[in-house]
């Protein structure tokens, strides 16, 4: 399914982009401030969420089923953490704490999307 790969896409071009900015905010890197960097997550995330939508609709999946739902509540426990990360965190120390976290709340997020189980 054709909508499913590229959703695929969009989360791997999502998590290696986080990965990357992250490692660019904590070594305090210019290139993260760069217009282009800032805006491109937001383009990358649409689209994600966009196939995420269009993959309920498609396949019938309610948005309160478990894992679906624990899905929802992670990304936003996902995007607070960057939140930190970038924004709120003024050290380096607290920018990875906050960095590393977000990754873990990313890699459940996909542990739960491939085996449809909220305790994968």
């Amino acid at each position: 399914m054709l909508l499913l790969k590229l959703h695929v896409l969009f989360v791997l071009l999502s998590g290696f982009g986080f990965f990357m900015r992250g490692l660019g905010h904590i070594k305090g890197q210019a290139w993260v401030q760069h217009k282009l960097v800032r805006i491109l997550p937001h383009v990358v995330d649409t689209g994600l969420l966009v196939t995420a939508i269009a993959l309920l609709v498609t396949l019938e999946i309610s948005p309160l089923t478990d894992w679906v739902l624990a899905k929802i509540i992670a990304l936003i426990a996902y995007i607070a953490l960057g939140v930190f990360a970038f924004k709120i965190a003024k050290t380096p120390a607290r920018k990875a704490l906050f960095w590393v976290l977000a990754l873990l709340v990313f890699a459940y997020m996909y542990g739960v999307a491939i085996t449809h189980s909220v305790t994968w």
